[in-house]
């Protein structure tokens, strides 16, 4: 492979990848007990300061927040249960406001350990301040999806002739084959719309 077919793959991996699993709600890791947002919260709570969460919230919403936390930090006083009550909900607040924020719905807050492995690999990334590993990696996945979906499809299409369960299973190959690499197309093209596969 050249290097810069290589450069050109990377590119619309990446941006296939970050933009199709980022974007998506079903991948949103925000509401996770371990994602950016409540890890922040904890943190604030802590220190008593919530200036490092603001940024999670519009400004409208400033003043609910700060008055939320600044209940949660008065209840923390009571004694661990009403701790572990009064941060679960201020994180619930919290991730209310950061979802509706985003356009997104509340679903509830989510336990650690479920956040989406290419979410995670992104986040290390930039707490490193290097994304080459990341790249690395979904130009690999890429290419082998990529890859396996035309070895499977060009298999079947030289048996397609053979019969009729042939020729269909030729079409299933295909249409997965083709809608897959339309849709990285698109992505990168900026083009919305796409199959319903």
């Amino acid at each position: 492979m050249t290097a810069i077919f290589r450069k050109r793959l990377l590119a619309i991996a990446t941006t296939s990848a970050l933009t199709l699993l980022l974007a998506t709600p079903a991948f949103a890791h925000c509401d996770a007990m371990d994602g950016p947002v409540i890890s922040e919260a904890q943190i604030a709570l802590s220190s008593g300061d919530i200036t490092p969460l603001l940024k999670w919230v519009p400004a409208s919403d400033e003043t609910a927040l700060t008055s939320a936390f600044n209940k949660t930090l008065e209840v923390r006083k009571l004694g661990d249960d009403a701790q572990e009550l009064a941060d679960q909900q201020f994180f619930a607040t919290l991730v209310e406001i950061h979802r509706a924020y985003e356009g997104a719905p509340f679903t509830g807050v989510k336990p650690a350990g479920e956040i989406d492995p290419a979410i995670q690999a992104a986040d290390t990334a930039l707490e490193k301040g290097e994304i080459d590993a990341f790249l690395a990696r979904v130009v690999d996945k890429f290419e082998q999806e990529a890859r396996s979906a035309f070895e499977a499809t060009l298999a079947a299409k030289q048996q397609a002739s053979e019969s009729p369960d042939k020729g269909r299973e030729f079409v299933e190959h295909y249409v997965h084959y083709v809608y897959y690499l339309e849709d990285v197309h698109n992505v990168i093209a900026g083009n919305s719309g796409s199959h319903d596969h």
